[in-house]
Protein backbone atom coordinates (compact mmCIF):
# COMPACT_ATOMS: atom_id res chain seq x y z
CA UNK A 1 0.00 0.00 0.00
CA UNK A 2 2.99 2.19 0.75
CA UNK A 3 4.48 1.35 -2.52
CA UNK A 4 0.93 2.45 -4.07
CA UNK A 5 0.38 5.82 -1.91
CA UNK A 6 4.16 6.71 -3.27
CA UNK A 7 2.71 6.28 -6.78
CA UNK A 8 0.16 8.88 -6.63
CA UNK A 9 -2.34 5.74 -6.64
CA UNK A 10 -4.96 6.09 -3.28
CA UNK A 11 -5.15 2.58 -1.49
CA UNK A 12 -6.19 1.47 1.50
CA UNK A 13 -6.90 -2.02 2.96
CA UNK A 14 -9.61 -4.61 3.05
CA UNK A 15 -9.64 -4.11 7.08
CA UNK A 16 -11.53 -0.72 7.22
CA UNK A 17 -14.44 -2.18 4.72
CA UNK A 18 -14.70 -5.94 6.50
CA UNK A 19 -14.91 -4.52 9.92
CA UNK A 20 -17.63 -1.94 9.72
CA UNK A 21 -15.17 1.04 10.08
CA UNK A 22 -15.22 2.59 6.49
CA UNK A 23 -18.38 2.27 3.80
CA UNK A 24 -17.33 0.05 0.98
CA UNK A 25 -16.49 2.58 -2.06
CA UNK A 26 -18.62 2.49 -4.84
CA UNK A 27 -15.73 1.88 -7.50
CA UNK A 28 -12.72 -0.47 -6.57
CA UNK A 29 -9.62 -2.01 -7.41
CA UNK A 30 -9.65 -5.34 -5.19
CA UNK A 31 -5.87 -7.00 -5.53
CA UNK A 32 -6.06 -9.85 -2.18
CA UNK A 33 -2.51 -10.61 -2.00
CA UNK A 34 -3.56 -12.32 1.38
CA UNK A 35 -6.37 -15.19 0.85
CA UNK A 36 -5.81 -16.41 4.29
CA UNK A 37 -7.30 -13.24 6.07
CA UNK A 38 -10.55 -12.52 3.94
CA UNK A 39 -13.66 -13.87 4.35
CA UNK A 40 -15.30 -16.13 1.86
CA UNK A 41 -15.95 -15.15 -1.86
CA UNK A 42 -19.76 -15.15 -1.02
CA UNK A 43 -19.29 -12.60 2.25
CA UNK A 44 -16.97 -10.44 0.01
CA UNK A 45 -19.74 -10.16 -2.54
CA UNK A 46 -22.58 -9.57 0.15
CA UNK A 47 -19.60 -6.39 1.74
CA UNK A 48 -19.11 -5.12 -2.09
CA UNK A 49 -22.82 -5.98 -3.19
CA UNK A 50 -23.43 -2.16 -4.22
CA UNK A 51 -19.99 -1.52 -5.47
CA UNK A 52 -18.00 -2.21 -8.83
CA UNK A 53 -14.94 -4.04 -8.31
CA UNK A 54 -12.17 -5.17 -10.80
CA UNK A 55 -10.60 -8.18 -8.89
CA UNK A 56 -6.65 -8.56 -9.38
CA UNK A 57 -6.32 -12.35 -7.75
CA UNK A 58 -2.51 -12.34 -7.70
CA UNK A 59 -2.24 -14.29 -4.40
CA UNK A 60 -3.71 -16.62 -7.05
CA UNK A 61 -0.57 -17.21 -8.74
CA UNK A 62 2.04 -15.89 -6.14
CA UNK A 63 1.93 -14.56 -3.21
CA UNK A 64 5.64 -12.45 -3.54
CA UNK A 65 4.81 -8.99 -2.83
CA UNK A 66 7.54 -8.27 -5.33
CA UNK A 67 5.70 -10.52 -8.22
CA UNK A 68 2.46 -8.28 -6.82
CA UNK A 69 4.50 -5.36 -7.47
CA UNK A 70 5.62 -6.46 -11.00
CA UNK A 71 1.72 -7.39 -11.59
CA UNK A 72 0.73 -4.12 -10.53
CA UNK A 73 3.28 -2.44 -13.00
CA UNK A 74 2.26 -4.40 -15.89
CA UNK A 75 -1.86 -3.71 -15.27
CA UNK A 76 -1.31 0.32 -15.04
CA UNK A 77 0.70 -0.67 -18.76
CA UNK A 78 -2.24 -2.09 -20.42
CA UNK A 79 -4.31 -0.32 -23.05
CA UNK A 80 -7.98 -1.56 -21.76
CA UNK A 81 -10.33 -0.34 -24.51
CA UNK A 82 -7.52 -1.86 -26.62
CA UNK A 83 -7.65 -5.02 -25.29
CA UNK A 84 -11.21 -4.79 -25.37
CA UNK A 85 -11.25 -4.36 -29.07
CA UNK A 86 -9.20 -6.64 -30.04
CA UNK A 87 -11.09 -9.12 -27.87
CA UNK A 88 -14.37 -8.18 -29.80
CA UNK A 89 -12.66 -8.79 -33.21
CA UNK A 90 -11.14 -12.42 -32.24
CA UNK A 91 -15.08 -12.86 -30.78
CA UNK A 92 -16.21 -12.04 -34.07
CA UNK A 93 -13.81 -14.07 -35.97
CA UNK A 94 -14.62 -17.23 -33.72
CA UNK A 95 -18.45 -16.40 -34.55
CA UNK A 96 -18.03 -16.22 -38.44
CA UNK A 97 -15.88 -19.09 -38.98
CA UNK A 98 -17.86 -22.55 -40.30
CA UNK A 99 -16.16 -25.82 -38.67
CA UNK A 100 -12.73 -24.92 -37.46
CA UNK A 101 -9.86 -22.36 -37.27
CA UNK A 102 -5.92 -22.61 -36.86
CA UNK A 103 -3.98 -20.62 -34.34
CA UNK A 104 -0.43 -20.87 -35.54
CA UNK A 105 3.23 -19.59 -34.62
CA UNK A 106 6.96 -20.67 -34.50
CA UNK A 107 6.47 -24.62 -33.57
CA UNK A 108 2.82 -24.02 -32.85
CA UNK A 109 0.30 -25.40 -35.30
CA UNK A 110 -3.21 -26.06 -33.64
CA UNK A 111 -6.80 -26.92 -35.32
CA UNK A 112 -9.93 -26.04 -33.15
CA UNK A 113 -13.10 -27.60 -34.17
CA UNK A 114 -15.74 -25.65 -33.52
CA UNK A 115 -18.99 -26.36 -32.02
CA UNK A 116 -22.48 -25.20 -33.20
CA UNK A 117 -22.95 -23.17 -30.37
CA UNK A 118 -19.69 -21.64 -29.36
CA UNK A 119 -19.11 -20.73 -25.16
CA UNK A 120 -16.89 -17.85 -24.71
CA UNK A 121 -15.84 -16.36 -21.82
CA UNK A 122 -14.36 -12.17 -22.34
CA UNK A 123 -15.26 -8.94 -22.12
CA UNK A 124 -16.50 -6.94 -24.53
CA UNK A 125 -17.03 -3.64 -22.90
CA UNK A 126 -14.53 -1.93 -20.38
CA UNK A 127 -17.22 -0.25 -17.66
CA UNK A 128 -18.29 -2.18 -15.12
CA UNK A 129 -21.84 -1.89 -14.04
CA UNK A 130 -23.11 0.27 -10.34
CA UNK A 131 -22.49 -3.11 -9.19
CA UNK A 132 -20.82 -5.42 -11.17
CA UNK A 133 -17.54 -7.69 -10.29
CA UNK A 134 -14.73 -8.97 -12.75
CA UNK A 135 -11.66 -10.70 -12.51
CA UNK A 136 -8.54 -8.53 -14.73
CA UNK A 137 -8.42 -11.49 -16.78
CA UNK A 138 -11.10 -11.19 -18.53
CA UNK A 139 -10.19 -8.53 -20.52
CA UNK A 140 -6.87 -9.47 -22.03
CA UNK A 141 -8.43 -12.80 -23.24
CA UNK A 142 -10.77 -14.46 -25.05
CA UNK A 143 -11.76 -18.28 -23.58
CA UNK A 144 -13.04 -21.47 -24.96
CA UNK A 145 -13.30 -24.55 -22.56
CA UNK A 146 -13.63 -27.97 -24.48
CA UNK A 147 -13.58 -29.60 -21.35
CA UNK A 148 -16.53 -29.69 -17.74
CA UNK A 149 -16.07 -28.75 -14.74
CA UNK A 150 -16.33 -32.71 -13.98
CA UNK A 151 -13.34 -33.60 -16.93
CA UNK A 152 -15.46 -34.74 -19.10
CA UNK A 153 -14.29 -33.57 -22.94
CA UNK A 154 -16.86 -31.93 -25.39
CA UNK A 155 -17.04 -34.00 -28.31
CA UNK A 156 -18.22 -31.11 -30.18
CA UNK A 157 -15.15 -28.72 -29.19
CA UNK A 158 -11.44 -30.50 -30.10
CA UNK A 159 -8.36 -29.44 -29.95
CA UNK A 160 -5.72 -30.98 -31.72
CA UNK A 161 -2.10 -29.87 -32.97
CA UNK A 162 1.28 -29.08 -31.70
CA UNK A 163 1.96 -26.28 -29.01
CA UNK A 164 5.37 -24.59 -28.36
CA UNK A 165 5.59 -23.82 -24.60
CA UNK A 166 7.09 -20.81 -23.92
CA UNK A 167 6.63 -20.28 -20.19
CA UNK A 168 4.24 -22.02 -17.71
CA UNK A 169 1.91 -20.35 -15.49
CA UNK A 170 0.29 -22.43 -12.30
CA UNK A 171 -2.83 -21.03 -9.99
CA UNK A 172 -4.94 -22.38 -7.26
CA UNK A 173 -8.06 -21.18 -6.50
CA UNK A 174 -8.63 -19.25 -3.37
CA UNK A 175 -10.80 -21.29 -1.10
CA UNK A 176 -8.75 -24.89 -2.01
CA UNK A 177 -8.17 -26.43 0.97
CA UNK A 178 -6.99 -30.06 2.44
CA UNK A 179 -4.84 -32.10 0.47
CA UNK A 180 -5.02 -30.23 -2.69
CA UNK A 181 -4.05 -27.20 -1.33
CA UNK A 182 -1.01 -28.50 -0.04
CA UNK A 183 0.21 -29.35 -3.36
CA UNK A 184 0.11 -25.97 -4.81
CA UNK A 185 4.09 -25.50 -3.87
CA UNK A 186 4.98 -28.75 -5.57
CA UNK A 187 2.76 -27.41 -8.60
CA UNK A 188 4.74 -24.28 -8.24
CA UNK A 189 7.74 -25.81 -7.97
CA UNK A 190 7.26 -28.18 -11.40
CA UNK A 191 6.13 -24.70 -13.30
CA UNK A 192 9.37 -23.28 -12.62
CA UNK A 193 11.40 -25.98 -13.53
CA UNK A 194 9.24 -26.17 -16.44
CA UNK A 195 9.80 -22.53 -17.40
CA UNK A 196 13.64 -22.63 -17.04
CA UNK A 197 13.07 -26.08 -19.28
CA UNK A 198 11.19 -23.75 -22.65
CA UNK A 199 10.63 -23.97 -25.02
CA UNK A 200 9.02 -27.09 -25.04
CA UNK A 201 6.61 -29.10 -27.92
CA UNK A 202 4.06 -30.73 -26.96
CA UNK A 203 1.29 -32.81 -28.78
CA UNK A 204 -2.40 -32.20 -28.26
CA UNK A 205 -5.01 -34.82 -30.09
CA UNK A 206 -8.69 -34.33 -29.51
CA UNK A 207 -8.33 -32.17 -26.67
CA UNK A 208 -5.63 -34.10 -24.40
CA UNK A 209 -2.37 -33.48 -24.10
CA UNK A 210 -0.81 -37.11 -25.38
CA UNK A 211 3.14 -36.19 -25.41
CA UNK A 212 5.70 -33.57 -24.98
CA UNK A 213 5.98 -33.50 -20.65
CA UNK A 214 8.55 -35.43 -20.53
CA UNK A 215 9.37 -35.43 -16.55
CA UNK A 216 7.00 -33.01 -15.45
CA UNK A 217 4.02 -35.34 -16.67
CA UNK A 218 3.64 -37.19 -13.75
CA UNK A 219 3.67 -33.47 -11.51
CA UNK A 220 1.46 -32.35 -13.79
CA UNK A 221 -1.01 -34.44 -13.91
CA UNK A 222 -0.79 -35.32 -9.53
CA UNK A 223 -1.11 -31.61 -8.91
CA UNK A 224 -3.82 -30.36 -11.38
CA UNK A 225 -5.99 -33.35 -11.12
CA UNK A 226 -5.55 -36.93 -12.25
CA UNK A 227 -9.46 -36.96 -13.08
CA UNK A 228 -8.43 -35.18 -15.72
CA UNK A 229 -6.05 -37.52 -17.14
CA UNK A 230 -4.18 -34.55 -19.30
CA UNK A 231 -7.79 -33.00 -20.80
CA UNK A 232 -7.17 -29.65 -22.22
CA UNK A 233 -9.74 -27.48 -20.04
CA UNK A 234 -9.05 -24.31 -22.02
CA UNK A 235 -8.02 -22.31 -25.00
CA UNK A 236 -7.19 -18.74 -24.76
CA UNK A 237 -6.40 -16.16 -26.94
CA UNK A 238 -4.49 -13.23 -25.12
CA UNK A 239 -5.14 -9.63 -26.08
CA UNK A 240 -3.41 -7.72 -23.30
CA UNK A 241 -0.25 -7.08 -25.37
CA UNK A 242 2.81 -5.38 -23.77
CA UNK A 243 5.89 -4.51 -24.66
CA UNK A 244 8.34 -7.82 -25.02
CA UNK A 245 11.16 -5.86 -22.77
CA UNK A 246 8.64 -5.40 -20.41
CA UNK A 247 7.09 -9.24 -19.37
CA UNK A 248 9.49 -11.10 -17.45
CA UNK A 249 8.40 -15.23 -18.59
CA UNK A 250 10.17 -16.08 -15.56
CA UNK A 251 7.60 -15.17 -13.20
CA UNK A 252 4.24 -16.87 -12.18
CA UNK A 253 2.23 -14.11 -12.15
CA UNK A 254 -1.34 -13.28 -13.30
CA UNK A 255 -0.71 -10.25 -15.95
CA UNK A 256 1.63 -13.00 -18.03
CA UNK A 257 -1.47 -14.88 -18.80
CA UNK A 258 -2.79 -12.84 -20.89
CA UNK A 259 -0.25 -11.04 -22.51
CA UNK A 260 0.31 -12.27 -25.94
CA UNK A 261 -0.26 -15.42 -28.27
CA UNK A 262 -2.11 -18.24 -27.31
CA UNK A 263 -2.56 -20.38 -23.98
CA UNK A 264 -4.01 -24.12 -23.34
CA UNK A 265 -4.64 -25.00 -19.63
CA UNK A 266 -5.25 -28.44 -17.73
CA UNK A 267 -6.93 -28.58 -14.66
CA UNK A 268 -9.14 -26.12 -13.47
CA UNK A 269 -9.10 -23.22 -11.38
CA UNK A 270 -12.57 -22.83 -9.96
CA UNK A 271 -12.14 -26.39 -8.56
CA UNK A 272 -8.22 -26.52 -7.84
CA UNK A 273 -5.55 -26.64 -9.37
CA UNK A 274 -4.54 -24.67 -13.04
CA UNK A 275 -1.52 -25.01 -15.08
CA UNK A 276 -1.76 -22.48 -18.12
CA UNK A 277 1.10 -23.65 -21.26
CA UNK A 278 1.72 -20.16 -23.29
CA UNK A 279 2.98 -19.95 -26.68
CA UNK A 280 3.70 -15.97 -26.97
CA UNK A 281 4.13 -15.60 -30.50
CA UNK A 282 0.91 -17.72 -31.63
CA UNK A 283 -2.26 -16.06 -33.32
CA UNK A 284 -5.68 -17.04 -34.82
CA UNK A 285 -5.34 -17.44 -38.23
CA UNK A 286 -6.92 -14.51 -40.07
CA UNK A 287 -10.21 -15.73 -41.51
Amino acid sequence: MDWLTAHGVPASTFEGVLDGRAPAPSRAVAVPVDYGRLPSRRALRDIFSGSSVLWIPLASFSADPQVARYGLERFAEIDIPSCIAANRRIISQLLLARQEVRMTGPGTDLTIRLPEQLQLSSRTRPELLPDEHSTIGNYFEVAMSPTDLAGRVDTELTVSGTLRIDSVLVAKHRELTGVRADRFGAAAETAEMMRKSCPLSVEIRDNRFVDGFGPFADGIHATSGPEYRGAVTEVAIGTGVLSADRVDWGLNCLLNEGAAGVHLGVGNGLTGMHFDFIAREARLDTL
